[in-house]
This record gives structure tokens, sequence and C-alpha cells, in this order.
């Protein structure tokens, strides 16, 4: 019996992008067809074309997510397929909801793409269950969830996929991420969500206290009402928390004498800023408990890995704080530009304290560059308390960043500085090395390569990255 050659049906407004994924569908034996509007789509696939859909989300006459469901109902046996470089965490959620394949967030391999395509195709693959929850969008989009960048994708995209799987969830997101904020807004995407939200840090708690905090007569797991438990810093839980939080997590009861209710309706989230596996290779985290724990995995990325996504936060921050504080204030283009060439050690947290502080000292409506430059000063090298000296003339490099270090340290006390200092001090250097010889050589890239001494398209990496202008007439 002669097997019949899948359709692939390829819809996107980028012809660009409609031909490389055509090309690479074509050379795997696939037949495709191609479509440049939602209209365009929806009449190919309504007259019987294609086994599989492939599709952006945002087109001149239309939103493709918003034409699912009427699709599907004409074309149930449409395997659909999303791809879309624009969108955020709503959109995630949508095609989650309308039942689609699978999504893409771009830019993605065309590996990938492929991989996805050979599982759609698949006489093996698995049929959407009807007894499956949808998720569900939350009242609204929190701060340390906004963005579209391609780092933010991948976690909207995994975060859509298990808000309604009751398996644990370890949460895994440097300081300042705002981790209890996502896991409430897991919460409200879930099934879970008409019953309560429990929280508990555990940092801030006695390692003596942990195992009646939680098993105890009035511990959280006795609690029949929860709906989601999040645990943040999991790294701290005590040896005997431990003990019993892995009975509990195998069998649904521990050995302390208070047994706690059978929890099948409760979710456990923990947040982390530490390597969990280098915690259990170190013997300070049970090995049976962490993979009970990180059954699906949440990452987070930190602002620095998302710096695209900083004049969206700029925005929503100014219009929360133009509200709060009765004002009409806003970020000029280049105030926007110096937020994102900032490290951002705090992440979140400490995106949102800065930008409190810029609109309480301003008096003006808008933020300017120097207003920012004159903060950021303040909040360099991770909350530094010491002021920026000055080089000698005589000093080196080497000499300068040195004793500026030292300062640095003093300035901390007892205090211990943020995880990933090495990373951020390097970051904090290579952007004003590269900005200083693009300078030098008015904007000249094969100059400044060679100064430099890198391969020239390493230098335009690390522009991109550093998100450096690249308009020679910014050098002259």
């Amino acid at each position: 019996m002669i097997r019949r050659i899948p359709q692939i049906l390829v819809a996107d407004d980028d012809r660009t992008v409609r031909t490389v994924i055509s090309h690479a569908l074509s050379k795997q034996g696939y037949q495709v067809g191609a479509a440049t509007s939602v209209a365009g789509l929806w009449d190919m696939a309504t007259t019987g074309r294609g086994d599989v859909l492939i599709t952006d989300v945002n087109f001149p006459d239309g939103d493709a997510l918003d034409l699912l469901p009427r699709l599907q109902a004409k074309r149930p046996d449409l395997v659909i397929i999303v791809m879309s470089a624009q969108a955020n965490l709503l959109t995630a959620i949508k095609t989650q909801q309308r039942g689609v394949f699978d999504y893409l967030p771009k830019p993605f391999e065309l590996r990938q793409l492929l991989d996805v395509m050979s599982r759609a195709v698949s006489d093996e693959r698995e049929g959407k269950s009807s007894n499956t929850p949808a998720a569900t969008l939350p009242e609204q989009i929190p701060s340390p969830l906004l963005g579209k960048s391609p780092a933010m994708q991948v976690t909207f995209k995994l975060l859509s996929r298990i808000a309604t799987q009751s398996v644990p969830v370890l949460i895994k997101a440097e300081s300042g991420s705002r981790k209890q904020t996502v896991a409430q807004t897991l919460h409200e995407m879930s099934h879970l969500s008409s019953a309560s939200f429990e929280t508990a840090d555990l940092s801030c708690v006695e390692t003596e206290r942990h195992a009646e905090l939680l098993f105890g007569a009035r511990g959280l797991f006795t609690r029949t009402s929860v709906g989601t438990l999040f645990l943040n810093n999991i790294e701290y839980l005590s040896a005997a928390a431990q003990k019993f939080l892995v009975q509990f997590l195998v069998t649904g009861a521990s050995n302390v004498s208070l047994q706690p209710a059978q929890h099948d309706h409760m979710r456990l989230a923990c947040g982390t800023s530490t390597d969990l596996k280098q915690q259990v290779s170190n013997g300070a985290f049970r090995e049976d408990l962490f993979f009970e724990l990180s059954v699906a995995e949440l990452e987070l990325p930190p602002l620095r890995k998302r710096q695209e996504d900083i004049p969206l936060l700029s925005n929503w921050y100014c219009d929360q704080l133009n509200e709060q504080f009765q004002t009409d204030r806003h970020f000029s283009s280049e105030a926007v530009t110096c937020l994102q060439s900032y490290h951002w050690p705090g992440n979140v947290r400490e995106f949102e304290a800065m930008l409190k502080r810029l609109f309480i000292s301003t008096t003006g409506r808008q933020i300017s560059l120097a207003i920012v430059e004159k903060e950021l000063e303040k909040s360099l090298w991770v909350n530094q308390k010491a002021p920026l000296e000055v080089p000698k003339p005589s000093e080196n490099l080497s000499h300068a960043i040195e004793r500026h270090l030292v300062h640095y340290f003093r300035a901390l006390g007892e205090d211990e500085p943020v995880s990933g200092l090495h990373g951020r001090i390097l970051a904090e250097v290579e952007r004003p090395l590269i900005l200083a010889t693009l300078h030098h050589t008015s904007g000249n890239q094969i100059k400044a390569a060679a100064m430099l001494g890198v391969n020239r398209n390493t230098l335009r990496k690390k522009i991109r990255e550093l998100k450096i202008s690249t308009n020679r007439a910014e050098y002259r």
C-alpha cells in the first residue's frame, strides 16, 4: 500500500519566512502550499487542503488565533502549529486553549520545526484529551511575565502547558525575579484557581519550625482549602522537613504525629535562586526530594537576558506609577536605551524600585537620560554605598577596577553580593569597551574588531546582544 504524502499549509505574510520553511519541508518530502493572509489560509484549509497548518499569528487582515475555533469546527482533522515572534503570555495561553498541537516562538531552529512536524504527521501522535482542562487567562499579566523576547517566549510556552497539570513545579530564577508572583499567576491559570493560594518563605522561618509549619496541626499541608502551596527558597528546608516532604509527595502522608489530609487537589510549587543539583551533590538537599520537586522546571530568565523587554516594562510601570502618583510622566527614548544598557543584578525588583525613585525625584513631565544616568550611578555594582572614584591619570585600568571593587566589598559590610558577580562585572566592562572603541573608529566595525582583536562576526554578535547602536553617525 502506497503511503500518502502529507500536505502542509504554511501561512505567513513574511515572504522570507514562507520561502525558508516551505523549502525545508519540501526537502523532507512533504507537499507544501502557502498562504499570505488569514483569508488565504481560511480558503485553503476549508476546501480540504492540508493535513497540517503552520501559521503565524498576526496578519494585515486579522489575527489567526481568532480564526482557529471556526477553522477547527470546519476541519477537526487539521493539525495546527502556531509560530509567532510578537507573542506574549496571552498568546501562549490562547494556543493551549484552542487545542493547538504545538507553539513555536520565533526565532526557532528549522530542526525544531521538523521535529514538531514529524510528530504532527505520525500515526502514533496523541490526540488532545477532552478531559484535560484548558489554562485560563489570569486577571492581569504581572510585570515579571511582561515581554516578547525569545527568552520569555520559552517561559510562556512552558507556563501555559503546565498550568493545568497537578504536578510539582520548581520555579528557578535569580533573586528579585518575583518568583512568588509567577507562582500566583500559575495558580490563577490553573483549574485550582477557585481554591486558596498559600505561600511561605523558608528563609524567614527558623529551621526547627519547618516541619511544624508544613505538617503540624495547623500546617500548610493539613489545610484542605489550599489549591496551590508555594514554598520559596526551598533550599533552606531543614533535613527533617525534607524527609517528611518527600514521604508526603510519594505516599500522600508523612510520619509526623498529626497526619495531613490527602491532597489530590493541591499543587506544590517551589522557588529557588540556587543550583539545587549542586546542593544535592554537596549533601545539603535530598536527591529523592529534588527529583519529586523538579517534575516540571520553570526557568525565569534574568532581566539582563531580555533587555529588549525593557521598553515594554518601562511603559507599563510608567502607567502604573502615573496612576499612583497622579502624574503624567514618560521616559525619553535615550533614557530607555540607558535602562537597557544596565545589568540589573536585582532584576525586576530593582527595576521597579529604581523607577519609583525616578518618579519621586523628577519634577518635570519627561524623565531624561541625565536623570536616569545619575540614578544608575547610585545603583552600580549592586547597591554600592561608596561613591565611584575617578581613576588617577597614572593608574592603569586593572588597578582602577581593583580599587573600585575593594570599595564595593567594604560597602557591603557583612552582606553577601548577589550570585553571578563575575558575569555582571564582565558585562559592565564589555559594553563601554566596545562603545569607546566604536567612538574611536567613528563607528567603523572592521577597524573596531581589529583593534579589539576579535572576529568581525563576533563583534557584530556582541553589538546585537548588548543593544549597541550601529548608526555610524552617532560615533562621529
